[in-house]
């Protein structure tokens, strides 16, 4: 399978045209406005809406719905670009889950809604999926949305809704049948997140970014904001989670930070001796590298595939499930490089990387949960790419 992805002279052009323009109008502060940061601000705002009459926000998209032509792995370009520089493509929930679904499955009126004011980074969305007491198993969950003529009246809570304090919209998933099979009572919806009736409760995290608890109180929502088919929501989520799994990581995210590692250790000794040749920093900083390599081998395979035609399975998770415990393990290997002083946090006195090592080993924690757990990714992995019984 041919894995060299940008192939034909338009994509080269993509490429080359993005990154002149994220290397003029990038700055430190538009990369920390984003979700596990700072959350998104006035400077994040204005880059998007700059993006977006770019029309690269919405490359791959029809030019219908706001897009500028262009195929899946333009889409790709884009995030890659944007990981080169440790930034985030921008309202990322509303361009990679929730639009691409829109437009497969959303109402015609729907898409000319929402679409293009997605692709000109209008507005932002935040997923609405998760409760107390369904994680990881979706299909369980029990928030429930009640038909009252042309609306739909819904009650209840979820939670680890990361976007919700800034976003304008919720991407709920609801069960609409409770008499149907876990699986088939389930519908999408789309909901202004500041309707009557909606309260949205902080969660602080170990990794020092705000999620959140969203609770509904008889919320009415038009019957023209449903996404899709009534009751097949569960699917369009599943078919949602694949595509999110290649666009949120990608491993190379980790080479500004891992050339910093080495550039550390070139100028810092200990023992007597630089770290750069110390045989265990050495092999530390050879598997860092080695497992970005990997990685980015998965990644570039699954859009082959994508590129080809060819449908995503068990690839999207086997590539999360892979990605998100090195990234864990980049930061281990991080801090054993370090040493103590890699604990220090917020440029304390002796911090030796601005303590971006140690923030980063709490922000790396919730990767092999968010998004799908790996317990769950292994059982994917097994049934489907392995074809072992269930």
């Amino acid at each position: 399978m041919d894995f060299n992805l940008t192939t034909t002279d338009a994509e080269r052009k993509f490429r080359f045209e993005l990154g002149v323009f994220l290397d003029q109008e990038l700055t430190t502060e538009i990369c920390r406005q984003h979700s596990m940061d700072l959350g998104l601000g006035k400077e994040a705002r204005e880059f998007a809406l700059k993006l977006g009459k770019t029309g690269w926000l919405g490359r791959g998209w029809p030019e219908r719905y706001g897009g500028s032509g262009g195929t899946v792995i333009d889409e790709y370009i884009l995030v890659q670009e944007f990981a080169r520089r440790e930034a985030f493509v921008p309202n990322i929930v509303a361009r990679f889950m929730c639009g691409p679904v829109m437009l497969r499955h959303g109402s015609e009126d729907m898409k000319s809604e929402f679409l293009p004011r997605i692709a000109g980074g209008e507005i932002e969305f935040s997923l609405g999926y998760t409760e107390p007491s369904s994680g990881s198993d979706l299909a369980s969950m029990r928030m429930r949305a009640v038909d009252d003529g042309d609306s739909f009246v819904i009650s209840g809570q979820k939670t680890f809704n990361t976007q919700s304090h800034f976003a304008d919209y919720h991407w709920l998933a609801v069960r609409t049948d409770p008499d149907a099979p876990r699986h088939r009572g389930i519908s999408l919806f789309v909901v202004d997140q500041r309707a009557t009736g909606i309260t949205i409760s902080p969660i602080d995290t170990l990794g020092g970014e705000r999620t959140n608890e969203v609770f509904y109180d008889e919320v009415r929502v038009p019957k023209t904001r449903l996404v899709g088919e009534l009751n097949k929501g569960f699917y369009y989520m599943a078919e949602a989670l694949g595509y999110e799994r290649l666009m949120l990581f990608q491993s190379i995210r980790l080479v500004p930070s891992l050339n910093r590692i080495i550039a550390h250790t070139k100028v810092t000794s200990r023992g007597g001796d630089l770290l750069c040749n110390n045989p265990y920093v050495r092999r530390h900083l050879a598997q860092m590298a080695t497992e970005i390599k990997v990685a980015q081998a998965m990644e570039d395979r699954a859009f082959a595939l994508l590129k080809n035609g060819k449908p995503l399975d068990h690839e999207a998770s086997l590539l999360k499930l892979f990605g998100s415990a090195m990234r864990q393990r980049f930061a281990d290997h991080a801090l054993d490089i370090l040493g103590p002083t890699g604990r220090l946090e917020n440029n304390a006195s002796g911090d030796p990387l601005g303590g971006e090592i140690a923030k980063l080993a709490k922000m790396v924690v919730i990767d092999t949960i968010g998004g799908g757990t790996s317990e769950i990714l292994k059982t994917v992995v097994a049934t489907r790419g392995m074809g072992l019984p269930r």
